[in-house]
């Protein structure tokens, strides 16, 4: 993919949108019942306990990432780094990571991924990415949609349309479709490949 997201003058705090992010994603999981964690999710490969999972590697990744350990990866991970709590984990992991991101000079830092070089503003905007459109799923899975606040769809938008176009060649979203409504939240998850459920 081209990395061409991020080129912006963003007057958003960048990192303190991270940290909301991770607290939205953190909020899902406490809500969820003992019984939904085996529930299919709109990211089809994976259910509820499996989306947890990824999103809770990609953090415990960061720290190592944002000091310059390009050596890790998501391609394979277990339900079993969740452990016997996954809120705890979930919580270990986050905090870890918001205390890595708010080292100075992050934002403008460079970081060599396997994608290419990325600046701490992309890298964080993928991992806000990946809070807010898993939180997303988990209210989905448990029969509880909710809307994409628009700080965070507008926000979202801004950072992939410039690679629209190239979203449908990757691994991480599906194809783009047509948008439920001309809301922020539709639009950044029609990008992204899913479809809103219908209002009940």
């Amino acid at each position: 993919m081209s990395d061409t997201t991020g080129e912006s003058n963003d007057p958003v705090d960048v990192i303190q949108l991270y940290v909301d992010a991770l607290a939205l994603f953190g909020n899902a999981v406490r809500d969820l019942a003992d019984h939904e964690w085996d529930l299919p999710t709109p990211s089809t490969d994976w259910n509820v306990k499996e989306v947890v999972a990824h999103v809770v590697l990609g953090e415990a990744h960061l720290p190592a990432v944002l000091s310059g350990d390009t050596t890790t990866t998501q391609n394979e991970f277990s339900v079993d780094l969740l452990g016997a709590s996954p809120m705890a984990a979930w919580r270990g992991t986050a905090l870890q990571a918001i205390e890595a991101a708010r080292a100075p000079g992050i934002v403008e830092q460079t970081f060599e991924l396997d994608m290419g070089a990325v600046d701490g503003r992309q890298l964080l905007g993928y991992r806000i990415t990946d809070n807010v459109v898993h939180a997303w799923d988990l209210h989905v899975a448990a029969g509880r949609p909710r809307s994409i606040d628009d700080r965070f769809a507008e926000w979202l938008l801004e950072f992939w349309q410039p690679v629209a176009s190239q979203i449908a060649d990757t691994d991480f979203f599906g194809a783009p479709t047509a948008p439920a409504s001309d809301s922020p939240s539709d639009r950044l998850l029609a990008l992204l490949g899913r479809t809103s459920p219908p209002s009940s």
